[in-house]
């Protein structure tokens, strides 16, 4: 009996010590390295965030199969919060929290369609339309595709993609607002969803 004691009261301090191990450790070890991109259900890319313990740099890499298609910076401040690929996995619609506005754009590896996408005009606030293009532009790194602000068309697909999504499948392509690896939380779908508003006349689109 004596020693079923011991061994009970090892355990218990085993325990004791390991849980606030494990709780000071989740942000290292459980964090969401990895989010899969999907369109129409399919994962046709990848995005992969810098870990924790990551001296290379602060940048979310996006990569289609192997190949790195652009790179993102993401820290504490800046962070991508959705990345919508469209099937053709050429195109890649990003909202992307910069701090003092919500950033939607569109990574292109197709030059040529570039010229023909600029004429959608939206936002139609002219201001707001220049103030994301130029903040784009500087979030983006590593790519040799355009970087410009979506179509109409581009914002009704990535919308209805996202309206559409199951809660579990919307939480596994998200980007956590914050990982501490235990908890994490995610921005709503309500409001990725005013950030693609064809009429948004804010860079904060939920103010």
């Amino acid at each position: 009996m004596k020693k079923w004691v011991i061994i009970g009261v090892a355990l218990g301090l085993l325990i004791g010590l390991a849980l606030p191990l494990l709780v000071l450790s989740s942000p290292f070890l459980l964090r969401k390295d990895t989010v899969p991109l999907l369109s129409n259900g399919k994962v046709v890319a990848t995005a992969k965030r810098p870990s924790a313990t990551s001296w290379s740099g602060n940048k979310v890499g996006v990569y289609a199969g192997n190949s790195k298609v652009f790179s993102m910076l993401g820290d504490i401040w800046s962070f991508p919060l959705f990345i919508y690929p469209f099937a053709d996995a050429q195109r890649f619609l990003c909202i992307y929290d910069d701090d003092t506005a919500v950033l939607v754009f569109v990574v292109d590896s197709n030059l040529s369609r570039t010229n023909a996408q600029h004429s959608s005009e939206w936002p139609p606030n002219d201001y707001l339309r220049g103030y994301l293009a130029q903040r784009a532009s500087s979030v983006v790194a590593e790519t040799r595709c355009s970087v410009r602000l979506p179509s109409y068309a581009e914002l009704e697909e990535a919308s209805s993609n996202l309206v559409s999504m199951p809660p579990r499948q919307f939480k596994a392509t998200s980007f956590p607002c914050a990982d501490f690896g235990l908890y994490r939380s995610y921005l709503g779908k309500e409001d990725l969803l005013s950030a693609l508003h064809t009429n948004r006349q804010f860079a904060w689109p939920w103010e």
